[in-house]
C-alpha cells in the first residue's frame, strides 16, 4: 500500500496532466475561433464605415457652361435627357499665333478677350444706317486695348478686353454676352459696328446649340439670298440672288427671275431639320479635299434685327458657318439636296 507521500505525488501528477490537457484544448479552440472572430470584426467595421459615408465615392461636381446653355447639373433633368459625351463636339480653342516669320501678321485674325475666352471677328455693319446699328448696341463693358498682334505674349492674351481692335466694347442686344460682343470702330472718318463671336472651345451637340440658342435663327429670318460657289469663290457678292420666291421683291434684289422656286414653308422645314441634326468634326487628314467638293452653295440669312448669317452647304449633307472650321452639321437627305440644288 502506497504511503501518503506517494499518494500525494500521484495526485499532483494527475493534476498537472489535467491542467496540460485543458490548456491544449483551449489553444485548439482559440486557433479555430480567432480567424472567424477577426473576419466578423472586419465585416462589422466595414459596414460601419460605409454607413458613415467614408467609403462612398465622392461626387464629382459638374463644370457648368458659362452661358448656361449646356448646364448638365439641372435638378429636374433625368439621365435619359443628358447627352452622351461622345455626342458633343467641342470647337477648337483659339491658339496664340506662332512667331514663325514676318508674314505671321497676315494670318492674324481679329479677336477680343473677354472673361477668359477669345472672341473672333464676325460680321460688321456700317453705322451710316443707325436704324440697324444702334438698336443692336447694348450695355457698355469697357475699352478694347488694341494691343494684340502676332508678337503678343501669353500675359498680353490673358488681359481682359485685350484685342486687335481699339474702341468701346458693348454687349449686343438680343444675344448672350457669352457668345457675341461688339466694338465701335472709328477709322478714317468711317464708323463701323464690328461683331465678335465666341467659338473658343464651346460645346455643340445639335444644330440648335448654335443656330437656335445662340444665333436665334428660327422664326427670325426676314429674307434669304444665295451665291453659287463659283461667285462666292471669286468674291462676286454683286451676283447675290434671291433664294425664296416669296422674297423676290426684297430690298436688295427685285428680279423675279432670280427666285429659285424654293418655298418659304420648305425652307422653314430645312431650318427645323438643321437644328435637330448633329454636329460632327470632319477628319481633315482622311478628307483633305473636303472643302474642294464640286457641289457647294452659300446662303445669306438676313435676320429681322439687321444681322446676316452665312451658311455654307457642301454635298453630302454638310452645313457649316464661318468660324467653325472643320465642324459641320450633318443632315443628308432629300430636303438638303433640294436646298443645295437651288443654290447652283
Amino acid at each position: 500500500m502506497k504511503n501518503s507521500n506517494e499518494m500525494f505525488q500521484s495526485l499532483l501528477e494527475r493534476r498537472d496532466r489535467y491542467i496540460r490537457e485543458q490548456q491544449r484544448k483551449r489553444k485548439a479552440v482559440i486557433r479555430t475561433v480567432m480567424p472567424v472572430c477577426s473576419l466578423l470584426l472586419v465585416v462589422m467595421l466595414g459596414a460601419a464605415l460605409w454607413q458613415s459615408g467614408l467609403l462612398k465615392q465622392p461626387e464629382v461636381p459638374v463644370e457648368k457652361d458659362p452661358s448656361g446653355q449646356n448646364d448638365r447639373s439641372t435638378d429636374n433633368a433625368s439621365d435619359e435627357d443628358l447627352p452622351e459625351e461622345e455626342d458633343v463636339v467641342y470647337t477648337d480653342k483659339v491658339q496664340l499665333p506662332e512667331k514663325t516669320s514676318d508674314m505671321v501678321s497676315a494670318d492674324m485674325i481679329g479677336c477680343l478677350v473677354y472673361h477668359g475666352s477669345v472672341y473672333t471677328r464676325a460680321a460688321e455693319f456700317a453705322v451710316a444706317d443707325p436704324a440697324i446699328a444702334e438698336p443692336l448696341v447694348g450695355e457698355y463693358i469697357g475699352e478694347a486695348t488694341g494691343t494684340l498682334d502676332e508678337w503678343s505674349s501669353q500675359e498680353d492674351w490673358a488681359t481682359e478686353l485685350a484685342s486687335t481692335y481699339t474702341g468701346p466694347v458693348y454687349k449686343v442686344n438680343g444675344y448672350s454676352e457669352d457668345f457675341r460682343l461688339c466694338i465701335y470702330i472709328h477709322s478714317d472718318g468711317e464708323q463701323r459696328l464690328q461683331f465678335f463671336d465666341n467659338y473658343d472651345g464651346i460645346p455643340l451637340r445639335t444644330g440648335a446649340d448654335l443656330f437656335e440658342t445662340r444665333l436665334h435663327i428660327p422664326g427670325n429670318v426676314n429674307h434669304v439670298s444665295y451665291l453659287t460657289h463659283y461667285d462666292w469663290n471669286e468674291g462676286n457678292r454683286s451676283n447675290e440672288r434671291v433664294f425664296l420666291a416669296e422674297h423676290s421683291a426684297s430690298p436688295n434684289r427685285s428680279a423675279e427671275s432670280d427666285a429659285t422656286g424654293m418655298t418659304e414653308a420648305k425652307f422653314e422645314d430645312f431650318l427645323t431639320e438643321l437644328c435637330a441634326s448633329p454636329f460632327i468634326r470632319i477628319d481633315h487628314l482622311s478628307n483633305p479635299d473636303f472643302y474642294n467638293a464640286e457641289s457647294q452653295g452659300h446662303l445669306y440669312l438676313y435676320m429681322n434685327d439687321g444681322t446676316i448669317v452665312e451658311l455654307q452647304l457642301i454635298e453630302g449633307g454638310y452645313v457649316g458657318i464661318r468660324g467653325l472650321g472643320w465642324i459641320f452639321v450633318q443632315m443628308p437627305g432629300e430636303l438638303f439636296d433640294q436646298v443645295l440644288a437651288a443654290c447652283q
